[in-house]
């Protein structure tokens, strides 16, 4: 049998701190080549009638697929995970923000399919959506463990969604942490997140009106927003400060380069086919050339090997490239499925729907 979890089932079964473990093994798995993954590949298609112009304002709406698929050893397990958007974006306050939905404003289409590669069996099905914020904030966990200062005590946070509560929750796990500040360009939005961050962590968490209001002083800055513009500029990164970001967009020009150091997930580019559109027009992301080219930064597999080493200074200003991986999906996506089985949780599907007797 497979198992059906839904995030409802995720929610229940995953911890955070748990997740940090995890993908720590994962990374150093990576860095040991026991572990694999392909690079994020985007399909994206403009959404307009036969035969019009596929022109940026002919076509606001995109259809969009994005894939990750990764593999590790130990357990041998291996994920893909896919999801289908209709994508728009809109400017606010001169930052160009993303929307999504899948049939419908207000839901959405993710999906991870866990294999277990001793048997090749199909073993999992997992809505993504709650495994999408953990897996993420767990690396920046990760990153932070071995690069934020050892005394780093203070978060700044951009952002008040999914992912800024994982990568909170994250930090505190790697930290003895006594306050945050966070700023999103809500109000409502940043006031909910103060609340209830700062009662699940019993942290004291501060709403603040300015993304420089946030940053600035902190000891660990994460940058976890849905916008296609630059939130964190290049002066205000400080001696000592560890930031980590969601996607590269989110930094400035200048924000690697003043860093002492960058340390990656991964330095291999993301794949990007477009249809309808010349191959060179960004405007259906918004994104920067960065994150379809070759880096040539450290990635954090080695730190966890000691290949690299972890942080070098307490005055050292430290960068994590936080790059989405396949294997993020694998190993936090088995951890789930794991505690789903033992607790009872989930749906079970009969294995032979996805089996055949046609050899492939």
């Amino acid at each position: 049998m497979a198992l059906l979890i839904s995030n409802d089932v995720t929610r229940r079964v995953l911890e955070t701190a748990d997740a940090v473990d995890v993908m720590a093994d994962a990374l150093t798995q990576l860095a040991a080549g026991e572990a694999a993954f392909q690079p994020r590949t985007d399909l994206v298609s403009p959404i307009t009638a036969s035969g019009d112009d596929y022109g940026w304002d002919d076509a606001p709406e995109w259809y969009g697929w994005g894939s990750m698929l990764g593999a590790i050893s130990d357990p041998p397990r291996l994920a893909l995970r896919f999801k289908s958007d209709v994508l728009s974006w809109k400017t606010v306050d001169d930052t160009v923000i993303q929307s999504k939905y899948n049939v419908e404003p207000g839901t959405f289409m993710g999906f991870v399919l866990l294999f277990d590669t001793s048997t090749g069996a199909l073993i999992g099905l997992l809505n993504d959506g709650e495994l999408q914020h953990v897996r993420v904030g767990a690396t920046a966990g990760v990153a932070a463990d071995y690069l934020a200062r050892a005394d780093a005590s203070t978060v700044g946070m951009l952002g008040s969604g999914g992912m800024a509560r994982t990568y909170l929750e994250a930090f505190a796990t790697v930290r003895d942490l006594e306050s945050a500040r966070v700023f999103s360009p809500t109000p409502a939005h940043r006031e909910a997140y103060a609340a209830e961050m700062g009662e699940a962590l019993d942290l004291d968490v501060e709403a603040v009106d300015s993304p420089e209001a946030a940053v600035v002083g902190a000891d660990v800055v994460a940058t976890c927003t849905d916008t296609r513009t630059a939130v964190f500029q290049a002066d205000w990164l400080a001696p000592g400060t560890f930031v980590t970001n969601t996607t590269p967009n989110e930094l400035a020009d200048g924000v690697f380069e003043r860093a002492d150091r960058v340390v990656t997930t991964d330095n291999r580019p993301f794949l990007r086919y477009v249809i309808g559109s010349d191959e060179d027009d960004r405007r259906y992301t918004q994104r920067s050339p960065e994150w379809f080219e070759t880096r040539d930064f450290e990635p954090i597999g080695s730190v966890l090997t000691g290949d690299a080493p972890g942080r070098r200074d307490p005055e050292e200003s430290i960068v994590f490239d936080n790059i989405s991986s396949g294997i993020q999906f694998a190993a936090v996506g088995n951890l789930v499925y794991e505690r789903a089985r033992e607790r009872g949780l989930g749906v079970e599907v009969p294995l032979e729907w996805f089996q055949q007797d046609v050899r492939n």
